[in-house]
C-alpha cells in the first residue's frame, strides 16, 4: 500500500505532468495530439489497444514502449521498422506533420503480482505501462468501450458517451485539458453519487457494491478536507474531485481522483488519516508538480500540511514530529544518507522503501515545520498561497520554494535551505558545563551547547526550556558553531534544562528519547534472531524468510551457536538467552505478539521478542509488520491488530540542575510503632543502607526486633552473604558454631569486608532467638567474571547453572540509574558498561530468587530484606523481580541521611540520630596475602598505628597475634575483632632473610585508635 502523488509511475520518464508553460491557455499548434482507443477482453484480462499520434511539423517525439505488446507501427500509412527490444520509438523533427499509428496489447491478469495493472470482469486498472508514453507531453484524448454496468474515471471529464460495438457495452471518451506525458484510467461496476461543492463543482464517490455504505463517509470527509485547503492555499484546481475504489491495494493522488484500494479503503482510520492527505496532493504534486530531476518536495510539504496538521488537532504534533525523528534514525545511517534534495520518490516495496520515506517524508516534514518557526507561521502560509497562485499547472523546485518564503519573509534563506536540503548528516546536540552562581541577588545559569556533528556545523535555532520551582522559562538560542557558551539570569533558582522539548528540530535523539520500536529493529545495520531452544520453527519460518532475506544472522539455541551481542536481536519463542536478559515476558498464547526492548548488551540497539501460534498467525502479522513500524509492542489474531503501544520516552534532552529540596510537615510525622504497624501488613519488608552508616544498621535492628514481637515468624535475608553459605548460617544459628568459625567458614571478610561490627548486633538478635538467616547473594567471583567479560576466565557451567534462569535486564530507569552510578567512577569504559548492567542485574535477580524460594518454601514467613539502598529500589531493583516471582506486598525503608524524600524511591524515610561504631583498635600494618605460605605479610606500615615503633618491619609475616595461629587475612581480621583501643597485643612474626636463616621474633603492640577526621 503506497500513499503518495503518483508522478513517477513505473519509470522515470513517465509522469502525470505537463512541461513547463504548457498550461490551458497555451498556444497548442506545436503540441501533438494523442488519440487512445481501448477495448478489453475481461475474460482474458487483456486490452487492446490502438494509439493515433498526429505531430506538428518540426516537433520531435519520443515514444516509450515498455510493458507493451506492439503488434505494429504506421507512420503516415506506411510500416515503421523499429527495435521492438529496445523499447522506444524516437522520431526527429520534420519539415512537415506526421500521423503516427501504434497497434498493441496488455496482459493483466489479476495473478499477475502487478500493484499498477489489473484487468478482470470485476474491475479494470491501469495506472503502470498500458499505452505509449510520449517523452515531450501531448493533448491525449482516450476513447474505451466497457460494459455497460461499468463506470470509468481518468484524470479528465467525459466527453461523450454511446453505445457499444458489442451489445451490452458503452463507450466512452475523455478529452484532456492538460499537456501530459501518460494518463490513468479506471473502471468497473460503481455505485456512483455525485454532489456539488464549491459552486459549480463535484465531488463523486466510485465504490463496490460491496462497500457503498462506506462511501458517504468518504464523501464527508473529503468535503472537509477541500474546505479546509481552499482556506488554507486558494481555490480547488480541477472542476471534479473523485474517491475511487480499486481492486489493487493502491494509495493513488492522481489529477482530480484519488484511487484507493479496496483492502484500504476499509481501515477504519483511512478516511481521517490518508485520504487528506491524497485530497491535498491535488494543490501540492498535481495543479503544482514537482520539476523533474531537482527532487520531490511535494511529499513532505504534504505530509507537513495534512498528517502532521491533524496530529495538531489532536494536541499530538509534538509526538509526530518525535515520530518522524525516531523513523529517520532507525532507517537511516552513513551507510545509505541520501540528502533530502535527491529523493525523488518512494517506491512502494524493496528495502529502500522505508529508507527513502524517512528522507521525503519525516525529514522533509521536519524540515518544513523549521521553515515555518524561522519565518514564522503567517508568512509561511502566505508563502504557500503565493506558490500555488504563481505556478499552478506548471513545475516547481525546491529554488521556487525558496523564492517564494524568501519573498513573503524578506529575509534571505539561501544558507537554511542549503544546509537542510544538501546535507547528509543531522545535528546532535549536547548541553554542557552546567553551572549556576548568585549575583545582584540573581540567580546567573550557565551552560555550554555543543554540536557534535563534525567538521561542520549548523547554524540552528535550539529551542530550550529552563524549568524552576514556580514555572519555565522558554528560550530559543542560536547556534553558529562547535560549542556555544550561554549565561541566562533568573528569578528563581533553576532545577532542569530540557532541549527541544517539542521536537521542533531535525536533531539526534537522545536515548532517553527514543523509544524502543519495531522500526529500529528493521532498519538496524546488524541484526541476529536467535531461535529459542524447544519451540517449534516451523510456526517461524515466514519472519525467518523475512529475515534473511533482510541481512539477519539466524542462530539457534538447541546448537549451542555463539550469539553476537552486537547489533539488533530478536528472539524467536522465549529460551534461555531472552530469559536472561528480559526475564519470562507475559506474551499472549493465541496470534503472533512481539514486544521491543532497548537491548541491554548494546543499549544504542534494541531487542525483540516474538511469540507465534502458529505458521500461519506468523505470516498473516508479517503482511501487516511494515505498517507498524513506530510500536513497540503488537499483538495481532488472524491478522487483525488486537493492541498496540509505544513505550513512553522522555520530552526533550533533560539535565538536571539544582533540585529544589523536598520537606515533610512534621504534623504529619508518624510514630515509631505507627509505622511498624504498616510494616507489619507487608510479607516483606526491605530496610536499605549505607554499608559503612551506622545509623542504617541500628534501624535494621530497630525494625526487626519489632517485627519479631509482633510475628515470630520471621526471616532475615541479607546481601552480605552468598547462598553457597547457607550451611553455615543454619549451623550458626542453631548453635552449632561459635562465632569465629561461623566468620572463618562463611568467608565474611573475603566476600563483604566491610566491619563485621555493624551486622554483628543484627546476626546475636537473630542467634539469640533462633530467626532464619538466608544468605541472599550470588558467588562474587562469578559475578566479578560477569562484569569482566574475561575471555581468558570464562564462566564455569556450575556458575551458570547457580544464575537465575529468568533476568530483566531492562526494566524502566534500570540502565539509566546504572549508567550514572558507572560513569561516575574513574576509568571505566563504554565498553564494560554492559558487563557492568549484567553484574548488577545477576545481583538483584539472585537476591530476589533466593527469597522467593524461601518464602514460597516457608508460607507462614514473612522476611526482613538487608540491603544496599541501591539494591531496594522499589522501581527496577529487587523488589519488582521478587514481585515477579511471587506477587507480595512488600514495603521498602531507609534512612534520609539527606538524600531526596523520593516516593518511587521508597515507601518510608526515618530521620535516624547520628551514631558511630567504637573506634576501631589498629596495629598499624598493610596486609597481604600469599597463597604459597601461611601468614598475613606485611606489604607497608602505617603511621596510624604502633606496630613500627615496636620494632615490626615491612615483609615481616604475621603468624600469631596473642598465640592465636594467623593463617590468613581473615584471621587476623576475626582476632582484631575480639581486641579493644587502648590494649597491647602481642604479635609473633617471621622475618625472613635471603642468606640467612628466617627469624621468629615477638612484639608487643599498643593497639592505637584511627586518627580523627579532619572534619
Amino acid at each position: 500500500m503506497r500513499f503518495s502523488i503518483l508522478i513517477l509511475i513505473a519509470a522515470p520518464f513517465f509522469l502525470l505532468a505537463s512541461p513547463a508553460g504548457t498550461s490551458a491557455d497555451t498556444t497548442i499548434k506545436n503540441i501533438p495530439a494523442h488519440d487512445i482507443t481501448l477495448r478489453f477482453d475481461l475474460a482474458r484480462h487483456l486490452l487492446t489497444g490502438s494509439s493515433r499520434i498526429t505531430i506538428p511539423a518540426g516537433v520531435p517525439v519520443m515514444l516509450f514502449l515498455n510493458g507493451l505488446d506492439v503488434s505494429g507501427v504506421m507512420v503516415d500509412g506506411r510500416q515503421f521498422q523499429s527495435d521492438p527490444e529496445k523499447g522506444v520509438l524516437e522520431l526527429l523533427a520534420a519539415g512537415q506533420g506526421r500521423v503516427v499509428e501504434i497497434f498493441y496489447s496488455v496482459s493483466a491478469p489479476p495473478d499477475s503480482g502487478s500493484e499498477f495493472n489489473r484487468i478482470a470482469p470485476d474491475g479494470i486498472s491501469l495506472t503502470g505501462r498500458w499505452m505509449p508514453i510520449s517523452r515531450e507531453g501531448m493533448r491525449i484524448r482516450l476513447t474505451v468501450t466497457v460494459p455497460d454496468h461499468f463506470s470509468a474515471v481518468t484524470e479528465a471529464e467525459p466527453a461523450g458517451i454511446g453505445p457499444g460495438p458489442e451489445p451490452g457495452s458503452r463507450t466512452l471518451s475523455f478529452a484532456y485539458p492538460e499537456t501530459t506525458r501518460g494518463v490513468n484510467f479506471v473502471a468497473g461496476p460503481y455505485q456512483v453519487v455525485e454532489e456539488p461543492f464549491a459552486g459549480n463543482k463535484v465531488l463523486a464517490s466510485y465504490f463496490f457494491k460491496e462497500d457503498e455504505e462506506l462511501a458517504e463517509t468518504y464523501r464527508e470527509k473529503a468535503r472537509s478536507y477541500l474546505e479546509r485547503y481552499e482556506k488554507l492555499i486558494g481555490p480547488y484546481p480541477y472542476q471534479r474531485f473523485s474517491i475511487v475504489e480499486n481492486r489493487l491495494p493502491t494509495g493513488y493522488a492522481m489529477p482530480s481522483f484519488t484511487l484507493l484500494g479496496q483492502a484500504v479503503v476499509r481501515l477504519p482510520f483511512i478516511a481521517d488519516t490518508s485520504l487528506g492527505h491524497e485530497v491535498l496532493h491535488q494543490w501540492f504534486g498535481n495543479a503544482v508538480r514537482v520539476a523533474p530531476g531537482q527532487g520531490n518536495w511535494a511529499e513532505g510539504l504534504t505530509a507537513y500540511l495534512a498528517d502532521h496538521s491533524f496530529a495538531g488537532d489532536r494536541g499530538e504534533d509534538d509526538r509526530f514530529r518525535l515520530e518522524q525523528i525516531g523513523r529517520y534514525q532507525s532507517y537511516v545511517n552513513r551507510d545509505n544518507v541520501i540528502p533530502l534534495r535527491d529523493f525523488h520518490g518512494a517506491d512502494d516495496s524493496g528495502s529502500a522503501r522505508e529508507l527513502l520515506r524517512a528522507v521525503g517524508y519525516s525529514k522533509a516534514t521536519m524540515f518544513f515545520h523549521m521553515v515555518k518557526n524561522h519565518v514564522g507561521e503567517a508568512k509561511f502560509y502566505s508563502a504557500l498561497r503565493n506558490l500555488y497562485q504563481n505556478r499552478k499547472f506548471q513545475e516547481a523546485g525546491w529554488s521556487d520554494l525558496q523564492e517564494s518564503f524568501e519573498k513573503a519573509a524578506h529575509v534571505n534563506l539561501a544558507f537554511f535551505f542549503d544546509q537542510w536540503l544538501t546535507r547528509t548528516d543531522i545535528p546532535e546536540i549536547e548541553l554542557r558545563e552546567i553551572r549556576v552562581r548568585e549575583q545582584d541577588g540573581h540567580p546567573y545559569l550557565s551552560f555550554t551547547a555543543v554540536q557534535k556533528t563534525e567538521p561542520h556545523y549548523y547554524d540552528l535555532t535550539l529551542p530550550v526550556t529552563i524549568n524552576t520551582p514556580l514555572g519555565g522559562q522558554q528560550l530559543d538560542l542560536l547556534l553558529t558553531g562547535p560549542e556555544t557558551p550561554f549565561e541566562i539570569m533568573l528569578d528563581e533558582q533553576p532545577e532542569e534544562i530540557i532541549v527541544d522539548r517539542d521536537f521542533d528540530l531535525m536533531r539526534t535523539l537522545s536515548p532517553a528519547e527514543s523509544a524502543p520500536t519495531w522500526s529500529r529493529f528493521i532498519g538496524a545495520q546488524n541484526k541476529t534472531a536467535v531461535v529459542a531452544q524447544g519451540v517449534d520453527e516451523v510456526f517461524y519460518e515466514p519472519l525467518l524468510a523475512y529475515l534473511r532475506e533482510n541481512g539477519a544472522t539466524i542462530v539457534r539455541e538447541a546448537d549451542g551457536e555463539q550469539i553476537n551481542p552486537a547489533g539488533a536481536l530478536i528472539f524467536l519463542g522465549q529460551g534461555t538467552t531472552s530469559r536472561s536478559l528480559f526475564a519470562l515476558r507475559p506474551l499472549p498464547r493465541a496470534g503472533f505478539a512481539l514486544e521491543v526492548r532497548n537491548n541491554p548488551l548494546e543499549p544504542a540497539t534494541v531487542a525483540v521478542i516474538v511469540s507465534s501460534s502458529s505458521a500461519e498467525e506468523t505470516e498473516k502479522a508479517l503482511a501487516k509488520l511494515r505498517h507498524y513500524g513506530k510500536y513497540s509492542s503488537l499483538h495481532l489474531i488472524s491478522g487483525r491488530m488486537m493492541s498496540k503501544d509505544i513505550a513512553e520516552t522522555t520530552r526533550g534532552q533533560r539535565y538536571p540542575v539544582e533540585p529544589a529540596p523536598v520537606g515533610v510537615r512534621t504534623s504529619n510525622q508518624n510514630t515509631f510503632p505507627a509505622i511498624i504497624d504498616e510494616l507489619f501488613a507487608n510479607r516483606v519488608v526491605y530496610v536499605g543502607e549505607t554499608h559503612t552508616s551506622y545509623p542504617d544498621h541500628q534501624l535494621q535492628l530497630r525494625i526487626v526486633r519489632a517485627l519479631y514481637a509482633r510475628d515470630q515468624n520471621l526471616a532475615i535475608g541479607m546481601e552480605m552473604f552468598n547462598r553457597s553459605s547457607q550451611g553455615v548460617l543454619d549451623e550458626y544459628i542453631a548453635g552449632k558454631l561459635t562465632e569465629k568459625e561461623f566468620l572463618k567458614q562463611s568467608n565474611y571478610f573475603s566476600v563483604w569486608s566491610f566491619d563485621y561490627r555493624y551486622y554483628r548486633e543484627i546476626i546475636d538478635f537473630a542467634r539469640h532467638n533462633k530467626i532464619p538467616l538466608i544468605g541472599l547473594n550470588q558467588e562474587r567471583e562469578a559475578v566479578s567474571r560477569v562484569f569482566s567479560s574475561d575471555e581468558e576466565k570464562p564462566l564455569t557451567e556450575e556458575q551458570r547453572r547457580n544464575f537465575p534462569v529468568d533476568m530483566d535486564l531492562d526494566m524502566p530507569g534500570y540502565q539509566d540509574r546504572l549508567s550514572r552510578i558507572f560513569r561516575m567512577h574513574s576509568g571505566s569504559s563504554e565498553k564494560k558498561l554492559a558487563g557492568f548492567v549484567q553484574a548488577q542485574a545477576l545481583w538483584d535477580e539472585t537476591m530476589a530468587e533466593t527469597a522467593a524460594d524461601f518464602l514460597n518454601a516457608h508460607p507462614d514467613h514473612r522476611m526482613v530484606i538487608i540491603a544496599g539502598k541501591g539494591h531496594v529500589d522499589r522501581r527496577n531493583a529487587i523488589p519488582p523481580r521478587l514481585h515477579r516471582r511471587l506477587p507480595v506486598r512488600q514495603v521498602v525503608v531507609v534512612n534520609s541521611d539527606g538524600m531526596d524524600l523520593d516516593p518511587e524511591f521508597a515507601d518510608f524515610h526515618f530521620f535516624s540520630s547520628p551514631a558511630e561504631l567504637p573506634p576501631k583498635p589498629l596495629i598499624g600494618v598493610q596486609l597481604i596475602e600469599d597463597p604459597d605460605q601461611p601468614g598475613a605479610t606485611i606489604a607497608a606500615l602505617s603511621p596510624a598505628g604502633q606496630a613500627e615503633a615496636a620494632g615490626i618491619q615491612k615483609g615481616d609475616i604475621i603468624l600469631a597475634i596473642d598465640d592465636e595461629p594467623v593463617e590468613t587475612l581473615d584471621d587476623v581480621k576475626i582476632i582484631m575483632l575480639y581486641k579493644d583501643v587502648g590494649s597491647t597485643v602481642r604479635v609473633k612474626v617471621k622475618r625472613p632473610h635471603v642468606l640467612l636463616r628466617d627469624e621468629i621474633r615477638e612484639f608487643s603492640v599498643f593497639l592505637a585508635p584511627p586518627p580523627k577526621s579532619p572534619h
